[in-house]
């Protein structure tokens, strides 16, 4: 049966409800409100007692029951701070008839308890219009506001940092318009503070090229293009003179990852590329000299090797010679000279100066010096190494750095046959006899320290035979101390064996295959120190000489 038709034209239909009924209806209505909802409501007369209230207010008020509040004021329930502020707006509001809607307060209770509010109240009237109280709504916000100091505290602490920073941070809307500017960037734009700023583009600031192209930047990013990653680029201070920043743009998205904006960041990094600019030159003056003390250095090697006796063609001399050299650093602090004292004597030195550079070349100069400058006159090898001594101790007296240099320094007498030697911490050369292969270590039974460290030191002095075919090898520790993969280094007695090996082969030939030997062990053809090899092989040739010493 169709219930709604019958209703509209049936006259037997069941009558609407009298108005007793609408009237029970409209209670049942308030008071299922009144029990379930959420929200506090509650009634007052015009001295703003409670004439009704919900079980929500009920709750909050601390009552067991609704009834429990009747005839009760908020004095009752709250500190009087806020039961008089509540009372004096309910007054106000009897006065005027005016209503209070969505005022956010906080309640305070006696108790001590704490919440916050968003209240409307309006005036309660009867049926002729009379107001006779007020009456009020009350929603609990209080985690809604929570999380809204919460939020300001962020972005107040957000703020802060920001402002403190010394890099340039500013936000731009998809229109370029700024929203937020620290204050590094307001004092970049010439601003006392951020309203001066809001709504202004950057062309309003710059409007010449610069304004034109970060305006580009800001399409690029915005349109989602790559972002901008601490790109280097000019720019003009509030000064007006032309600067450098390194400057980062990314995109600013919402919730639903859509574009709304652009972040920047940027930093004057014009002090920092002044300075870069200088080093670089600086450092391209400094190579230069460095370039050219090494060619120096490379002067004080011998440029021809001397023959014996002076005079005769190489391929007659009783000493032939070879050597290679490999400095890790441009200056390096390995050394070596060949020094011709007479027709029949000559001097070999090797030495090693504590570490590279322009320390090392230093003194590798004043060694060479100190030997120079005692030349033909030197008395035996221990005298020499004591005169070098002598000249590095006050360094470090004078600095208290210590200085140091190892060195080996041999006398080859030709016509005696002998080889006199005095040796200052450096390592010990080889003498491969070629007539019977073996090689024997110039080794001594106590090391003595290397020159520079002691002060006043007496080196001793060592003989040893040398004659036809046998060679002399003096080296430093970069050759033997290379290193393979896992560490371990080719060392001295892999050394013996190799001169063994190689006792057939001429003296320059026998070297290039040490140092080829040394690079394969190692893996790879660069040396991490200085390193530097030394020969001299006894020919046995005679040619009539004339007793004569030579300056050097």
């Amino acid at each position: 049966m169709d219930l709604a038709n019958q209703s509209m034209s049936d006259p037997s239909a069941t009558p609407p409800p009298t108005t007793a009924s609408s009237e029970s209806m409209d209670s049942a209505i308030l008071r299922l409100l009144m029990e379930t909802i959420p929200d506090m409501i509650y009634f007052k007369d015009l001295v703003s007692r409670f004439v009704q209230v919900n079980r929500a207010e009920a709750h909050l008020l601390g009552v067991a029951r609704p009834e429990d509040a009747i005839g009760k004021t908020d004095f009752d329930f709250f500190i009087p701070l806020h039961a008089q502020a509540a009372f004096d707006v309910e007054q106000e509001i009897i006065r005027t008839g005016k209503p209070l809607l969505g005022q956010v307060e906080q309640i305070l209770s006696r108790d001590g308890s704490t919440a916050w509010g968003s209240t409307s109240k309006l005036p309660w009237r009867d049926a002729t219009g009379s107001i006779i109280g007020t009456f009020g709504l009350t929603r609990l916000i209080t985690a809604a506001k929570i999380a809204e100091e919460k939020l300001v505290n962020e972005r107040n602490l957000l703020r802060t940092i920001i402002d403190h920073l010394p890099n340039r941070v500013f936000v731009k809307d998809t229109a370029g318009c700024y929203l937020i500017n620290n204050r590094a960037h307001q004092r970049f734009l010439g601003v006392d503070k951020q309203e001066d700023v809001i709504g202004r583009t950057v062309q309003d600031f710059y409007p010449g090229e610069l304004g034109r192209q970060a305006a580009i930047d800001d399409r690029q990013v915005l349109e989602g293009g790559p972002p901008i990653l601490n790109r280097e680029e000019p720019d003009y201070g509030p000064e007006g003179l032309i600067r450098c920043s390194l400057t980062t743009k990314v995109p600013l998205h919402d919730l639903r990852d859509n574009i709304i904006g652009v972040v920047g960041i940027s930093h004057d990094i014009t002090a920092r590329k002044r300075t870069e600019q200088e080093l670089q030159r600086r450092t391209a003056e400094m190579e230069a000299d460095l370039r050219m003390a090494r060619q120096i250095q490379e002067s004080f090697f011998p440029q021809a090797y001397p023959v014996f006796p002076r005079g005769v063609p190489p391929n007659a001399s009783a000493l032939r010679f070879a050597h290679r050299y490999v400095p890790a650093a441009t200056l390096g602090g390995d050394f070596f000279d060949i020094i011709q004292l007479s027709d029949t004597r000559c001097a070999i030195l090797v030495c090693d100066v504590m570490g590279h550079g322009v320390r090392a070349g230093l003194l590798t100069a004043l060694i060479r010096g100190v030997v120079k400058e005692i030349g033909a006159n030197a008395e035996s090898p221990a005298y020499v190494l004591g005169e070098i001594n002598r000249s590095l101790t006050p360094i470090l007296e004078q600095t208290g750095q210590p200085l140091f240099a190892t060195v080996f320094l041999a006398m080859i007498d030709t016509t005696a046959g002998s080889l006199a030697f005095a040796n200052a911490g450096h390592p010990p050369p080889f003498v491969l006899h070629r007539t019977g292969g073996a090689v024997e270590h110039l080794t001594v039974p106590d090391p003595e320290p290397a020159t520079g460290l002691i002060d006043g030191f007496a080196y001793s002095q060592h003989e040893f035979p040398f004659r036809q075919g046998d060679v002399l090898i003096g080296y430093t520790d970069g050759l033997f101390e290379a290193c393979d993969a896992a560490g371990n280094g080719f060392g001295e007695e892999r050394l013996r064996a190799l001169i063994a090996q190689s006792a057939a082969l001429p003296i320059a030939q026998l070297i290039d295959r040490l140092m080829t030997e040394v690079q394969a062990f190692s893996g790879h053809k660069e040396f991490e120190d200085d390193v530097c090899v030394v020969a001299v092989e006894s020919t046995g040739l005679t040619s009539p000489v004339r007793s004569r010493a030579y300056d050097i």
